[in-house]
């Protein structure tokens, strides 16, 4: 329950620092505003592919609308791929044969 409280707040949170409505959002991802009422009030299921839509209309990535915080780990690829196109890392793929 605390998890979909957190959801709630965030995705109230995000709408006013946005300067959107609940109605608004729910109309731009196709989702019945009932919906993003419940999770506002804590209430209700709450499915993958609408978290998506719900982040995309905000801009923002599923993370960050679930838990109020940038996913930790998009930057670190960041870092990884900045390093890796450097030229100063090699990678080598390698297919590994698995005995059944």
């Amino acid at each position: 329950m605390e998890t979909a409280m957190k959801l709630g707040a965030n995705l109230s949170s995000l709408c006013k620092k946005n300067g959107l409505t609940i109605a608004r959002v729910a109309r731009e991802a196709g989702i019945p505003i009932q919906t993003l009422h419940g999770w506002t009030g804590g209430r209700g299921s709450v499915k993958l592919e609408q978290l998506k839509k719900v982040a995309s209309v905000l801009k923002i990535s599923v993370h960050e609308l679930a838990f109020g915080s940038p996913d930790p780990f998009e930057s670190a690829s960041e870092e990884v791929l900045k390093e890796i196109f450097s030229g100063d890392v090699r990678v080598t793929l390698h297919r590994i044969e698995r005995k059944r």
